[in-house]
């Protein structure tokens, strides 16, 4: 049962369907989520958390954000539509479902079906098991659909040694921050920002005049994470600091220290301590992992980039996620004056 809703809720996905716009929820290259198909899946979303966290868990959310029924609207929404762009683009490549999952999933839904007490809590939350084989059966699809887009992805030997000239050298650096904010981290005014620039040209001073630089970072380094460390940054590669420090660390010589550099952060004094050129065979397979994930991401950013979205918040709006407690007690009540008010009635007709 737990397995099926990792595998599950790790991805909410919305049917394939072509139907009219008056009766979507949002359209995706021409193919709608329909208001049916939302609702299925709202209802499975509840039915998920109150399977995992109580039926109370509503009570909670609602203490936390007054909105949580919208706001989880609006996620299932972006949700199915990121989901659909990628249906889409799979039935245009025909793009086969990952068998393996597929069968593993059917076998969850049978175990589960033939669970009264799993087949009864499904039921009543208004669900089908059609539902579910569909969801499944689109689960599968999608983890086919990351398979492709990893081979798709797979860098070339050419592509890797490209990537390891760019990326092969790491520092371990270390650097002093005079901060360009105040405590509670607002901006400093133009004065005290001066005063900042200049504190940060003395310590540079010093630094290059000989002075420990340990020393002077425990001293007026203003970066919580470093200063008490002597202004130690560890060991990092391109694409992990601000462009700023990037930029003026990576120019450095082993045991070179720079002047100032400005970044939104204030002030840094860099010093690199050791350049690190790594072996090409030592860290070709986790840098073919690295360049795969960043092809795999720029891919699917272009495939959800290049589809037509039309979304209809109005209809979104009017689909209940939760009816409310207070309902039923009113309708109670209600009924409860009507009971009341017969007998009146009743006695006036008599006289």
């Amino acid at each position: 049962m737990k397995k099926l809703l990792s595998l599950l809720v790790a991805v909410v996905i919305g049917f394939a369907s072509v139907a009219c716009s008056e009766d979507a929820v949002a359209v995706v290259d021409g193919k709608a989520i329909t208001a049916k198909e939302y609702e299925q899946h709202l209802k499975f979303n509840k039915w998920v958390m109150e399977l995992q966290y109580g039926e109370q868990v509503w009570d909670g959310m609602s203490q936390q954000d007054p909105n949580f029924e919208e706001n989880i609207k609006n996620r299932l929404l972006e949700s199915l539509i990121q989901s659909k762009i990628v249906l889409n683009y799979t039935e245009k490549n025909n793009i086969k479902p990952d068998t393996k999952q597929s069968k593993e999933i059917n076998e969850q839904i049978k175990k589960m079906m033939e669970d009264k007490k799993s087949k009864e809590s499904f039921e009543k939350a208004g669900l089908t098991e059609d539902f579910l084989k569909k969801y499944g059966e689109q689960a599968a699809l999608m983890s086919g659909f990351s398979k492709f887009v990893e081979k798709k992805s797979t860098p070339t030997e050419q592509e890797l040694k490209d990537y390891y000239a760019k990326n092969s050298k790491k520092l371990d650096a270390s650097h002093i921050l005079i901060s360009l904010k105040d405590e509670t981290g607002k901006p400093l005014s133009e004065e005290k920002q001066k005063e900042a620039k200049k504190k940060a040209e003395d310590v540079y001073k010093r630094a290059k005049d000989g002075e420990d630089f340990a020393k002077l970072a425990k001293e007026f380094s203003q970066d919580p994470g470093s200063g008490q460390k002597g202004g130690s940054l560890g060991e990092f590669g391109k694409g992990q600091m601000v462009k700023e420090f990037e930029d003026a660390a990576f120019a450095l010589k082993e045991g070179e220290i720079s002047a100032p550099v400005k970044s939104e952060f204030g002030y840094h004094i860099i010093k690199v301590n050791k350049i690190i050129k790594s072996d090409y065979n030592k860290v070709k397979d986790s840098l073919k992992a690295e360049l795969t994930q960043k092809k795999s991401q720029e891919l699917v950013k272009k495939i959800q980039e290049s589809a037509q979205v039309k979304k209809f918040d109005d209809k979104v709006k009017s689909i209940k996620f939760i009816e409310k407690k207070a309902d039923s007690k009113d309708k109670k009540d209600t009924n409860k004056g009507k009971e009341k008010e017969q007998p009146k009635e009743e006695k006036k007709e008599q006289k």
